[in-house]
């Protein structure tokens, strides 16, 4: 959820590696329903489908199935967990290490496609390079307007112009952060966005609005 940025590398660090203990709160208590889940799952083909920044397999493991294999493609060794069976591969969006129309399907949850990184026109052109024609390309991110956002005190949503622009349909899920406790709740919201934030909450569960932008490659 929470990165940093260097403009002379197109990956976004992510703070789980250095933070496990947040990353294991973050993966623990946001959508605990598996709201995501479920849809990636009604959503996604049966076949080969590539997760695009899996980070330790969380998503990943839940996909597959006996009739669809999902390959995790993380950038950062750290989050890497080799006891998750499956395949792993070290890589970035926009230079994926697949031949041309390898995939059924390929699928980002709140990884690589943030609005501000760069050359992220760059990365869809390789998802639609490694997915077969009529195969299905899924990302997921913040929709915003929600109670998470206004703990942030800032916009935390996507763009929708943006993905419409490029083909991508929209469908909102509408989940939350459950916590366990109202301690670990503010312990994540202060180390997202600071003292002001874990102030303002006096509450275990936290609503929040996700979006999943889904399109169908065409190839030339």
């Amino acid at each position: 959820m929470m990165n940093q940025k260097d403009p002379d590398n197109p990956i976004i660090r992510f703070y789980g590696s250095e933070h496990p203990e947040m990353f294991e709160i973050e993966r623990r208590c946001m959508d605990r329903d598996g709201m995501v889940i479920r849809h990636l799952d009604r959503e996604l083909p049966d076949g080969l489908v590539l997760d695009v920044g899996a980070g330790n397999g969380f998503t990943a493991i839940r996909l597959c199935s006996a009739t669809r294999k999902v390959i995790a493609l993380e950038p950062d060794a750290g989050m890497i967990d080799r006891t998750v069976p499956m395949m792993w591969v070290k890589g970035i969006a926009q230079a994926l290490p697949f031949e041309e129309s390898t995939f059924d399907a390929a699928y980002a949850t709140w990884a690589f496609f943030f609005a501000d990184v760069p050359d992220i026109d760059k990365g869809l052109n390789e998802l639609n390079r490694v997915v077969k024609k009529g195969g299905k390309l899924i990302i997921v991110d913040n929709a915003g307007e929600d109670e998470f956002s206004w703990l942030a005190g800032k916009s935390m949503g996507s763009n929708p112009d943006w993905w419409r622009d490029r083909g991508f349909e929209q469908t909102l899920i509408h989940t939350s952060f459950r916590f366990d406790s109202l301690e670990e709740a503010n312990r994540l919201l202060r180390f997202y966005f600071g003292d002001e934030a874990s102030s303002k909450n006096s509450k275990t569960e936290v609503g929040y609005r996700v979006v999943a932008y889904s399109t169908s490659v065409r190839k030339r």
